[in-house]
């Protein structure tokens, strides 16, 4: 069977279009599915970027909100120290004895003991970042004479304290000879020790350390020299 010249470029151009119409079609499908994707992005997108448009017209409030928690969260710390050691409950009693008149006889210490672990947010120059950080108690027991005017005033001063401080019991008895009363207050006394902890030794007042001449054997000479005293 022969084709002629005729049909043969008629055929030609048959199969040309069909190949272009089959590419044209394929290229067209994949560009509308990629559209309707994109279209379907942007919709999503369109969606965050009113969120993230009303998120930025409050900016000014959420940072006078971030900036007032901040304030509130470094008032509550500052009642927290980074550490209570013995030497410092120790200390604390004799400030009781000087600012309230209370007579101390004994004193007990409490080991520290972990309450909870918390993570805190800190402010540094990239941000906020949380920091893990351990809550402590500790404290003592104090044995006392006082007069009841003391022991209100003991209360006061305690829980009036700058560092975080509480009474967890209070037991006196009337003493009948001296008109005073006489017992026990367990205190306790809380903290927020960081993962860095450092020793940072305690302040603590000169105090006289004992005396140069604790027998009474040493007197002065009419020259002004000293002499050993004999005694029987």
């Amino acid at each position: 069977m022969s084709i002629s010249k005729h049909d043969q470029k008629l055929i030609l151009v048959l199969l040309g279009l069909a190949i272009f119409l089959a590419s044209y079609f394929g290229i067209s499908k994949a560009y509308n599915e990629k559209r309707l994707d994109v279209e379907s992005q942007t919709a999503a997108l369109s969606a965050q970027l009113d969120t993230l448009r009303s998120y930025n017209a409050q900016q000014s409030t959420y940072q006078s909100e971030i900036d007032t928690i901040d304030q509130s969260l470094s008032t509550k710390l500052a009642l927290f120290p980074s550490d209570i050691r013995s030497e410092d409950l120790i200390m604390f009693v004799t400030e009781l004895e000087a600012q309230v008149g209370i007579s101390v006889s004994n004193i007990s210490l409490a080991a520290p003991q972990l309450i909870t672990k918390l993570t805190i947010p800190e402010k540094s120059d990239s941000g906020y970042q949380f920091v893990p950080k351990l809550a402590l108690r500790t404290g003592l027991t104090v044995s006392c004479s006082m007069s009841y005017a003391q022991m209100k005033k003991l209360v006061t001063y305690i829980y009036a304290n700058k560092v975080k401080t509480d009474i967890e019991s209070i037991s006196v008895s009337y003493n009948s000879a001296s008109g005073e009363l006489s017992g026990s207050v367990t205190i306790a006394r809380y903290f927020i020790c960081p993962t860095d902890y450092v020793y940072d030794a305690t302040d603590i007042p000169f105090v006289q350390k004992g005396v140069d001449n604790p027998f009474g054997t040493i007197t002065a000479g009419p020259s002004g020299q000293t002499e050993e005293t004999q005694t029987n």
